[in-house]
């Protein structure tokens, strides 16, 4: 990259302490990390050997002592539109975690303010550059499908009570805004609109089977309309133990593909050489994580680095990247149709 970006972090929790050892990876400078508890701040630092870096438990502090380029908002889900506002403001990019927010009037009022103040907005999605999802993306993005029929997403995971009670915040509709859906499946959801294209009408059920103390869903199931005529079903939950892998699966007239942990199918007519090759490639690619299937902590961080690193050189050359706000905000319309619908008790709602 061209330019060195000064980089912030705020919130420390688990996924922030991913973005804490990423920033310095990928090329970039991390300047500051932001926390209510200065002790785990200070701990996300010390686990990835990164000295000399202040640590602040006030964001307009932080702002005013530091130069900084931009602000990664790594916050519960339900608390990122005041610190990305505070940060557009201050003249700050901002790089926030998914969702972007958890209802779409708070993300429309993010997108507005990165316009008035002249600054970038961008979320993460990072297994868009899983290579498998990829392939499937770049494969529908030609036409190799034909008139799709049908596609899903379905995310079969797996949380311990342990996992709701830690922090305080997840499990909330306040605050995580959703359950196994806003939460876990976001992702699949975002993989499956990339790849589809937009979803016009979802019909839900929905409830916590297992997870008697959260408030929210630990289990959705849905069917749904693609705005081309297509139909296909969004499946999630964090209550099927152990937990297994996403799986994505893509059919239509000309060809049908499937990834979970690899490519599992991808057969077209117009079969090519290059098809064997590329699943064999991307196959032969061992890796022993569940992708967060098992357990929260269970995610390899190289996915992670490459989209911080697109966001990055796309504003390097001033141009949006492939997860700024506009697409971060999709997987969201999505999952809060699908949770008005469960509350209508199945009834069909359109997607926003």
């Amino acid at each position: 990259m061209p330019k060195q970006w000064r980089c912030a972090v705020l919130g420390t929790g688990m996924v922030g302490e991913w973005h804490v050892k990423t920033i310095p990876n990928i090329g970039a400078k991390l300047v500051a990390v932001c926390d209510i508890l200065p002790q785990r701040a200070q701990a996300a630092l010390d686990k990835n050997k990164l000295t000399g870096i202040p640590v602040y438990t006030d964001q307009a502090e932080m702002f005013r002592n530091e130069q900084i380029d931009i602000l990664h908002v790594c916050t519960p889900s339900g608390d990122h539109m005041n610190p990305a506002i505070m940060a557009m403001q201050a003249g700050k990019n901002v790089i926030c975690e998914k969702p972007m927010e958890i209802q779409l009037d708070r993300i429309d009022r993010m997108m507005e303010m990165a316009d008035k103040c002249h600054v970038r907005l961008a979320g993460i999605f990072q297994n868009r550059w899983n290579p498998a999802n990829r392939a499937i993306h770049d494969a529908a993005a030609e036409g190799r499908f034909g008139r799709l029929t049908w596609a899903g997403c379905f995310t079969p995971w797996y949380r311990t009570d342990e996992y709701y009670r830690d922090g305080g915040w997840r499990g909330t509709w306040r605050l995580d805004g959703g359950g196994a859906i806003m939460n876990q499946s976001v992702h699949a959801i975002d993989l499956l609109q990339w790849i589809v294209g937009p979803v016009k009408q979802v019909s839900a059920y929905a409830a916590s089977r297992i997870h008697a103390e959260i408030e929210v869903e630990d289990t959705l199931s849905c069917a749904l309309q693609f705005k081309h005529g297509g139909f296909g079903t969004i499946m999630g939950t964090t209550a099927m133990y152990p937990g297994i892998p996403v799986r994505i699966e893509v059919g239509g007239e000309n060809g049908t593909a499937v990834s979970e942990n690899g490519l599992k199918i991808f057969k077209f007519r117009d079969e090519r050489p290059d098809d064997k090759r590329l699943v064999e490639s991307i196959n032969n690619r061992k890796t022993s994580s569940t992708g967060g299937a098992a357990s929260a902590a269970d995610v390899p961080l190289d996915n992670h680095s490459m989209n911080i690193r697109s966001i990055l050189s796309a504003w390097d050359e001033n141009r949006d990247p492939e997860t700024c706000a506009s697409e971060a905000r999709k997987a969201v319309a999505i999952v809060l149709a699908m949770y008005e619908s469960a509350r209508k008790n199945g009834q069909p709602v359109e997607v926003k």
